[in-house]
């Protein structure tokens, strides 16, 4: 279950998507979301956990940049 940090974290998101997907840069990429703000944009989804972990203790999220109906959540307590 998402903490509540999590949640707002994935509105975040959310709010960002459009402007993410119109720069082909990011189209595809991983992004790190923590503190409601990107922390990381990166090729995949392993090199943006790697990164997130080192950084973060808990609550962050990654989600890939993609059209809403092909995302795939990724919580950080689901993979410990």
């Amino acid at each position: 279950m998402p903490s509540n940090e999590q949640e707002k974290n994935y509105k975040f998101f959310q709010q960002q998507l459009p402007d993410l997907l119109s720069d082909p840069l990011k189209s595809g990429k991983h992004v790190i979301i923590y503190d409601e703000s990107i922390k990381g944009i990166y090729d995949t989804f392993d090199a943006a956990y790697r990164h997130a972990c080192a950084k973060f203790i808990s609550g962050f999220i990654i989600q890939q940049v993609v059209d809403e109906n092909k995302i795939v959540n990724f919580l950080s307590t689901a993979v410990i």
